[in-house]
C-alpha cells in the first residue's frame, strides 16, 4: 500500500513539475523592485512578475495590445509602462497587486524612470527639431515639463536627482562596431542643462542604471564580442568593476533594485541576474521563471478567399493549372472545380511551369533557406521530388522557364558569380552550363533551328554586352557593348536580325544588312497586273464520273480480266524524306553597331519583347502602370510599323501566361483568360486556406539567414561561418511564438556579422490594430514652464500659414484647438490625432487680444522638411555674415538625382560669384551622386569662348567647372554615398574637411521583400579605397576633427561650420 502511495505521489509531483515548466522564451524588458526581491518583465507583449529568486510568474495584464518598457516606483506602490492600446503609444500606471491599468497621460511620451518621490516620471518625446528630449512627468495627468531637449530612451536618474546619464548612439546588437557611433554615456546637470561626456572608448557603453543604495553605476560595455556588465563608483571609468564573464549572448536593458544592488537583465531569450550576496562564480545566473499557464497558442490561421491569387501558370492542353494563394501552391482544372493544394510549408513560390507531358509540374520554392527545383505529379501532387542537378545541392536557384524552342533555361547563383545559365533538353535533361562570362540580364534567346542564342549580360563596370552563343561550339562570340539594361531578346525566323527590349524600348539589331522595302506591299504591281490580258490555260480532261454502283452490283464478284503480258512496277528504293534546310548564321561585321536602331517607343510606357509571329510581326506588352496607365499586349512589324493593340489586359495586371493561343492573366488578384480578338472572360477560383503562423516564422528566418549570405557582399561574411549562424539560430526561430521574437532572432544573427546597411522590417499583423497619425501645428511651444491656461509659442515654422499670413510671434499663447481649451491637463496630441491635411481651428492670445486662425494639419515629413529648411537658412545666412558674403555654402542632404539637380542649381544661381564654396554633407542619408560631384569639383577650364552679342570678355570653359576653393563638412551622421564623397575628395585633394570622423557605414544595398511581408535590407556590394582600405566600417576621417556636441545643438551652435569659414578665408 505504501509503495503505491509513494508512486502516485511521485507520479503527481512529476506531473506538477510538467505543468510548471512552461519557460518563457524571448522575455524582455525586466525591472526589478526597489527591495530586490521581485521583477516585472515583458512576455507575449504582457506584463509579468515573478520573485528575484525564480519560481512561478504572476500574469499582471492581459490584453490584445502591447506593453513594454515597465519600471518599479521607488515606493513600490506602482509599475509604470508604455502601451500602444487604441493604437497609439501612452504611458500607464498599475499596481504590482494587478487591477485596471490607466493612462498618465494621453500624450506619446516614453518611459524611463521615476523620480525618488515617486510622483513623478522621467519620459522622454520626440521633438521635430531636436530628436528624443527629456520630460518631468507628474502623475496626477498634467503636462510634462521639459529638462533636456537632447536625451535617450536609456538613461538613469542619480541618487538625488540632480543629473541623469544615458547611452548616446551604440548599437544593440552589433558589439563589434568601432567608430563614431559607438555608444558612450553621458552626464546632464538638470539644473545648468550642461552636457558631460563621460565615456570614449573603442566599444559601445549602454544601459546605465544607478544603485542608490551605494550611488555606484552600473552599465553594460562591449568587449567585442559581448556586452557585459559593469559597475563603477564616483562615474570613474578607468578601472571599473567586470560583474558578468558572458561567452554566448550579450547583457541589455538593465536594471538595478533600489536598496541594494542586486541586477536584472536581458540575455538574448532570458532573463538573467546578478546577486552580490551570492557566493563568487554564482553572482551571475539564469533568472529561472516559470509560466503557470497553459501556454498553448493556436498558430493555425483560416482563409476563405476568391479571387486573391498572386501566380499561375497554365498546361499547354489548357486542362490545368496551378496557382499560388499566401505561401503555397494549388492545382485545380481550368474550368473549375474544388483546388488541391500541393505544398503545405509555406516556403511561398517563386515560379512553377508545366511540363511537357502536362501532368508533371516543376515549382521553385524556398528549402532551408535556398531557392530550390522540385517535381510533383498531378496524380499524387502532395509528394514532391527535389529535382538533382549539378548546383541541387549547394547553389541557389534563380529563375527556370520553357523556352518556345523546347529547350528548358535555368538561371542559377554561383558560388562566386550570380545570374549564371544552364540549358537542357526535353523533360529537364541533359543540363549543362552555357559558361556566361558574367551575369546574365535578359532571357537567353533561342532561335527557331535551336542552333544559337543570344543573350546579354553586366560587368563589373555596369557595362552591359551583348552576345551569340553556338550550340554546336560552345563558342560565345560577342556583338558589341549596350549603353543601357537589356531584358528581353527574340530572333526573327531568318536569323537576320535581333529584337531586344533596353530601357523600356525596342530595338532591332541587323546581324546582317536588310532590305528595309522586303515587306513593302507593290501596290503598282496590283494594279497593272489588273489591266494585262489573261494568260490562256490549257484545259485538262476531266474524267466522267463512275455511274453509282447498285447494292446488288457491289456485292457481286468482279471477273478478273487476264492481260497479255503482266504489268511491271519499278520497284523504287526508299529515302528519308528531305529536311528543310537550317537557316544559317551570318554577321557582317562593318556597320554593325549602326544597325542598332530604336523601332518602338512610348512616352507613357514601359516596352518589352514577347515573342515572334512569322517573318515580319512580333507581340509585345506594354506597361503603362508607373504612369496610371493599362498594360496592353500589342503587335508591330520588326521596322516598327503597324503597331495595334491586341488584348487590353487592364490596370495592375501581371503574370501573362500564353497557352495554344489563349492568354491568361492576374488582374487585382483575379484570374482571366482571353484571345485575341475576344472579350476577356474571368475564372472564379475559391479557396479555402489553412497555414501556421510558427511555421512560416521558420520560413521567413531560413529565407532571411539564405539570402543575406547569398548577397552579402563579403563572401567571407565578416570572418563568421554562415551555415554556422544557421544551425545556432534555427532552433530559436522555430520557437518563436510571434514575429516580435523571430525579429530578435534575425537581429541578434545578422547583429554578429558587424555590418552597416542591415535591417529586419517584421510584417505588421492584422491584430496589430489601427495605426493613428499625429499632427503638427507649425509650432513649438515652451515646455519648461507649465501654464495653467494656454500653451506659449516658443517657435513658429517658417513658410507656414502661421507665419506669412497670421504672422504668429514667440510669446503668443495658445488658448484653443478645435474649440477645446487648453489647460495644465488638456492632451494636445489626443486633439491633434488623425488631423494631417484636415482644417484645424486655433485661437491665440496676444497682449490681451485674441487671433483666429484656421490651417490644414501637417505631417512628420511636412514639419520636418519646415525644420530643415529653416536649419540650412541659418546655416547659410552664418556664412554670409561671416564671409562678408564672399563664400558660398550648400548642404547636401541625400546623394539622389534630384539632389544632385538641386546642388548645380545652387552652385550656378545663388553660389556662381562666390569665391569659394562650403560643401556641407553633414546628415546626409546616402545614394549614388559622389561621382557626379566629384567630377564638377576636379574639372579644369581648358579654353575660352566670346560673344559679339553680349560681351567680347573672354569667358573660361566649360562654364560647369569649379575650379574656386572649397572645403567639407563630415560628421558622425553622414551616411554611406555621404562618406564616399568626403574620403574622395579628401584622396584628390580637393580641399580640406571639417567636422567629425563618419560611421563608416559604407556599403551599397537594396530592399528586399520576404515571402511574408516582411522585409530587409541586403548589403550587396563594398566600398574600397585605392589602397584597399574598406570603407565599410572606418569611414571618412577629418582633417580637422570638431565635435558637436547636445550643448552645441541646445544654443544654436554650429563650431564646425564656424572652423570650416575659418579655414576657407584662408584660400581667398
Amino acid at each position: 500500500m505504501r509503495k503505491t502511495a509513494f508512486i502516485a505521489l511521485a507520479a503527481f509531483l512529476c506531473m506538477a513539475s510538467l505543468l510548471q515548466a512552461a519557460k518563457p522564451l524571448f522575455a524582455r524588458d525586466p525591472s526589478i523592485s526597489p527591495d530586490g526581491r521581485q521583477v516585472c518583465f515583458v512576455f507575449d507583449d504582457d506584463l509579468w512578475i515573478v520573485d528575484f529568486d525564480g519560481g512561478d510568474a504572476r500574469r499582471l495584464t492581459a490584453t490584445e495590445a502591447a506593453e513594454w518598457g515597465p519600471q518599479w516606483s521607488y515606493d513600490g506602490k506602482w509599475i509604470a509602462f508604455n502601451s500602444n492600446r487604441g493604437g497609439v503609444v501612452y504611458p500607464y500606471l498599475i499596481s504590482p497587486q494587478g487591477g485596471e491599468a490607466k493612462a498618465i497621460i494621453s500624450e506619446a511620451y516614453s518611459v524611463v524612470e521615476w523620480f525618488k518621490d515617486s510622483d513623478a516620471l522621467l519620459v522622454t518625446k520626440y521633438n521635430p527639431r531636436f530628436g528624443s528630449g527629456f520630460y518631468k512627468m507628474p502623475l496626477d495627468g498634467s503636462r510634462p515639463t521639459l529638462i533636456a531637449e537632447v536625451g535617450e530612451r536609456f538613461a538613469t536618474l542619480s541618487p538625488d536627482n540632480k543629473s541623469i546619464v544615458f547611452n548616446r548612439y551604440g548599437y544593440p546588437y552589433r558589439e563589434a562596431y568601432t567608430g563614431s557611433m559607438s555608444g558612450n554615456l553621458w552626464k546632464i546637470d538638470i539644473a545648468t542643462k550642461e552636457y558631460t561626456q563621460l565615456t570614449d572608448g573603442k566599444y559601445s557603453y549602454r544601459y546605465p542604471r544607478f544603485s542608490h543604495s551605494t550611488g555606484a553605476l552600473f552599465y553594460c560595455q562591449s568587449d567585442g564580442e559581448r556586452f557585459q556588465v559593469f559597475k563603477t563608483k564616483n562615474l570613474k571609468f578607468k578601472s571599473p568593476k567586470q560583474l558578468s564573464q558572458l561567452d554566448k549572448w550579450s547583457a541589455r536593458d538593465i536594471s538595478v533594485a533600489k536598496d541594494n544592488e542586486r541586477v536584472v537583465f536581458e540575455h538574448f531569450d532570458e532573463l538573467y541576474k546578478y546577486d552580490p550576496a551570492a557566493p563568487k562564480g554564482e553572482q551571475v545566473k539564469l533568472l529561472d521563471v516559470n509560466i503557470p499557464e497553459d501556454m498553448w497558442q493556436d498558430n493555425s490561421r483560416f482563409d476563405q478567399a476568391r479571387n486573391d491569387i498572386s501566380r499561375i501558370t497554365v498546361s499547354e492542353n489548357q486542362k490545368l493549372m496551378a496557382f499560388e494563394y499566401k505561401y503555397d501552391a494549388f492545382l485545380r482544372p481550368v474550368k473549375g472545380g474544388e483546388p488541391k493544394r500541393i505544398t503545405f510549408d509555406q516556403s511561398g513560390i517563386s515560379n512553377f511551369v508545366f511540363m511537357e507531358d502536362d501532368r508533371t509540374l516543376m515549382i521553385q520554392k524556398l528549402y532551408r533557406g535556398k531557392e530550390k527545383l522540385f517535381t510533383t505529379s498531378i496524380d499524387d501532387p502532395t509528394n514532391l521530388t527535389k529535382v538533382k542537378w549539378f548546383g541541387s545541392d549547394s547553389l541557389n536557384v534563380n529563375r527556370f522557364y520553357l523556352d518556345m524552342s523546347g529547350k528548358w533555361v535555368l538561371y542559377y547563383d554561383g558560388a562566386v558569380m550570380s545570374s549564371q545559365v544552364a540549358i537542357a533538353d526535353s523533360g529537364f535533361t541533359n543540363l549543362r552550363p552555357i559558361n556566361a562570362p558574367w551575369p546574365m540580364v535578359s532571357n537567353l534567346a533561342i532561335n527557331d533551328s535551336r542552333d544559337f542564342a543570344a543573350y546579354a549580360v553586366v560587368r563589373p563596370d555596369y557595362v552591359y554586352e551583348l552576345y551569340v552563343y553556338d550550340f554546336a561550339t560552345q563558342a560565345h562570340t560577342k556583338l558589341m557593348n549596350m549603353d543601357g539594361y537589356v531584358s528581353n531578346i527574340g530572333w526573327t525566323p531568318d536569323n537576320h536580325s535581333l529584337l531586344l527590349s533596353k530601357g523600356g524600348e525596342i530595338y532591332r539589331l541587323d546581324l546582317v544588312p536588310r532590305d528595309q522595302f522586303e515587306y513593302d506591299e507593290d501596290f503598282w504591281a496590283d494594279a497593272l497586273a489588273l489591266d494585262a490580258e489573261p494568260e490562256e490555260q490549257e484545259e485538262e480532261p476531266q474524267e466522267e464520273p463512275e455511274p453509282p454502283i447498285e447494292e446488288s452490283q457491289a456485292e457481286a464478284p468482279i471477273e478478273e480480266t487476264p492481260t497479255e503480258e503482266p504489268e511491271v512496277i519499278e520497284e523504287i528504293e526508299p529515302h528519308e524524306p528531305e529536311e528543310p534546310e537550317k537557316p544559317t548564321l551570318e554577321i557582317y561585321w562593318p556597320g554593325l553597331k549602326q544597325r542598332l536602331v530604336r523601332i518602338l517607343k512610348d512616352s507613357e510606357a514601359y516596352l518589352y519583347l514577347y515573342r515572334m509571329e512569322g517573318d515580319n510581326k512580333f507581340y509585345y506588352f506594354s506597361n503603362g502602370s508607373r504612369f496610371n496607365k493599362n498594360f496592353i499586349l500589342k503587335s508591330a512589324t520588326i521596322y516598327g510599323k503597324d503597331s495595334k493593340t491586341e488584348l487590353d489586359f487592364g490596370f495592375r495586371s501581371f503574370n501573362v501566361v500564353h497557352s495554344s493561343g489563349v492568354y491568361y492573366y492576374i488582374s487585382n488578384g483575379t484570374l482571366y483568360s482571353c484571345a485575341i480578338g475576344a472579350a476577356p472572360k474571368e475564372i472564379p477560383v475559391d479557396i479555402d486556406y489553412e497555414w501556421d503562423e510558427a511555421t512560416l516564422n521558420t520560413r521567413v528566418f531560413e529565407e532571411v539567414w539564405g539570402v543575406f549570405g547569398e548577397n552579402f557582399y563579403d563572401p567571407g561574411m565578416h570572418g563568421k561561418d554562415w551555415q554556422a549562424m544557421y544551425d545556432l539560430y534555427l532552433p530559436y526561430a522555430q520557437q518563436a511564438r510571434n514575429v516580435s521574437d523571430l525579429a530578435t532572432v534575425v537581429d541578434e544573427m545578422i547583429g554578429d556579422v558587424n555590418a552597416s546597411h542591415t535591417g529586419f522590417y517584421p510584417r505588421r499583423e492584422p491584430e496589430q490594430g489601427r495605426y493613428n497619425q499625429t499632427t503638427y501645428l507649425g509650432l513649438e511651444f515652451d515646455l519648461a514652464n507649465r501654464l495653467d491656461k494656454g500653451l506659449k509659442v516658443s517657435f513658429v515654422y517658417p513658410h507656414t500659414r502661421l507665419d506669412h499670413y497670421y504672422k504668429l510671434q514667440v510669446g503668443d499663447l495658445l488658448t484653443h484647438i478645435d474649440g477645446h481649451e487648453i489647460t495644465a491637463h488638456t492632451p494636445v496630441d489626443s486633439l491633434l490625432m488623425n488631423k494631417v491635411g484636415k482644417r484645424i481651428y486655433l485661437k491665440l492670445q496676444r497682449d490681451g487680444e485674441e487671433i483666429e486662425a484656421d490651417i490644414n494639419g501637417l505631417s512628420w515629413s511636412e514639419i520636418r522638411k519646415l525644420g530643415y529648411e529653416h536649419k540650412i537658412a541659418k546655416r547659410r545666412q552664418m556664412v554670409d555674415e561671416l564671409t562678408d558674403s564672399q563664400v558660398g555654402y550648400i548642404h547636401i542632404p541625400a546623394m539622389g538625382t534630384e539632389n544632385y539637380d538641386q546642388f548645380t542649381k545652387e552652385l550656378y544661381t545663388d553660389n556662381v560669384d562666390k569665391k569659394a564654396l562650403i560643401i556641407d554633407v553633414r546628415g546626409n542619408v546616402g545614394g549614388r551622386i559622389h561621382d557626379q560631384l566629384i567630377s564638377i569639383l576636379i574639372k579644369k577650364h581648358y579654353a575660352y569662348t566670346t560673344s559679339r552679342r553680349r560681351t567680347y570678355q573672354p569667358r573660361p570653359e566649360p562654364y560647369s567647372a569649379w575650379d574656386k576653393p572649397s572645403i567639407v563638412l563630415v560628421d558622425e551622421h553622414s551616411f554611406s554615398d555621404g562618406e564616399i564623397f568626403p574620403i574622395v575628395y579628401q584622396q584628390l585633394k580637393l580641399g580640406k574637411v571639417v567636422g567629425y570622423p563618419s560611421s563608416g557605414a559604407v556599403i551599397g544595398t537594396w530592399e528586399y521583400s520576404l515571402v511574408d511581408g516582411s522585409s530587409m535590407r541586403l548589403p550587396g556590394s563594398g566600398w574600397y579605397k585605392m589602397d584597399g582600405t574598406n570603407m565599410e566600417g572606418t569611414g571618412a576621417m577629418p582633417d580637422i576633427i570638431i565635435q558637436h556636441t547636445p550643448n552645441d545643438t541646445i544654443a544654436d551652435r554650429d563650431p564646425q561650420l564656424q572652423r570650416a569659414i575659418e579655414e576657407i578665408l584662408k584660400e581667398i
